[in-house]
């Protein structure tokens, strides 16, 4: 079976998955990222134009500066059921960041099997058991359609000022990853990051983010982080096992 097919949108921070083996006929976009940098002030796609590379075997390849301030490289490995985003992060500026990340999109509102503007098949990993999102507690902010979750072994929401500034986050703590299941209850679309720094969801347009975190950055350093997103055949708790053993 021929791996899922990536375009980049070029000259942009951004892409399109189509001929998904269990969606086809479905497309799916991606931000790449949304937002990258400093967590305290994140730097968003309007003041980045990255290049795009073609790698061979469906795999791309975009670099991304923004002088005095950082330089990224995201590379874009579809297989047949997943997709895998390798981001390395450096800081160019003369700060320290207390905290770094990568706001990758993922953007389920394409799919007619996938996309759920009510919320009620986002499902999520919360006290050892995968939870249907909506049962969960939700902090309204000024869109009441965004919700931002923080992570198991990362850092409160509330500490993250990227995270913070939004006013979305609820006082529950979540599992790195997060999935939508199809219409039909047989497949689903998820993602998840190594390591996810926080979750966060807008049903506006269905979409999905596992927010990969680099750690503290001082001038110079690199960090290092992937993200891989999911298009299967099976059930949530098969999802849930299998990211739990990937990431190891």
């Amino acid at each position: 079976m021929p791996p899922i097919r990536f375009t980049p949108v070029l000259g942009a921070m951004a892409g399109n998955l189509t001929a998904v083996p269990v969606f086809p006929g479905d497309g799916f976009g991606l931000g790449l990222p949304e937002a990258i940098g400093d967590a305290a002030r994140a730097i968003w796609p309007n003041l980045i134009r990255p290049t795009w590379e073609e790698l061979g075997d469906g795999a791309w390849k975009s670099t991304g500066r923004l002088e005095g301030e950082l330089v990224y490289e995201a590379t874009v490995t579809p297989a047949e059921e997943t997709v895998d985003i390798a981001i390395t992060l450096t800081n160019q500026s003369n700060r320290t960041w207390a905290q770094s990340l990568a706001f990758n999109c993922f953007n389920c509102g394409g799919s007619a099997a996938v996309n759920d503007y009510e919320c009620v098949r986002h499902w999520v990993g919360h006290e050892g058991q995968a939870k249907r999102l909506i049962t969960l507690p939700r902090q309204y902010g000024p869109r009441p359609t965004v919700q931002l979750y923080s992570v198991e072994g990362t850092p409160p929401g509330s500490g993250i000022p990227f995270v913070a500034g939004f006013n979305a986050t609820p006082d529950v703590t979540l599992e790195g990853w997060m999935a939508i299941v199809a219409r039909d209850g047989q497949r689903l679309a998820a993602c998840a990051s190594q390591p996810t720094l926080f979750l966060f969801q807008n049903m506006e347009y269905s979409c999905i983010h596992a927010s990969p975190g680099f750690g503290p950055l001082k001038p110079g350093e690199t960090g290092k982080a992937v993200t891989r997103l999911y298009f299967i055949e099976g059930s949530v708790d098969d999802l849930r096992q299998r990211v739990h053993r990937e990431q190891g």
